[in-house]
């Protein structure tokens, strides 16, 4: 089964060390998006708190296959 990492940068590397297995690209794709909405809902601060939320998913080699990017933005407030 092929293995592949999830890295995330948001603002400091918190590299996959271990990785996973998964049956083919498409449930990695599933479980990046899965992934992602779990550390963002688990640790909303961090998003917050930072420039950009990138998840980078490579295979056992450490080829990068797909990067996922999550970025928030604050309206102006409205002046009366």
């Amino acid at each position: 089964m092929p293995h592949y990492f999830f890295d995330i940068v948001d603002g400091e590397d918190l590299p996959d060390l271990q990785g996973s297995e998964w049956p083919d690209l498409t449930a990695a794709r599933m479980e990046a998006v899965r992934y992602s909405a779990e550390v963002l809902k688990e640790m909303p601060e961090r998003f917050w708190n930072c420039e950009a939320w990138k998840m980078t998913v490579s295979d056992a080699d450490r080829v990068m296959l797909f990067t996922l990017s999550f970025m928030a933005e604050s309206a102006e407030p409205v002046t009366a």
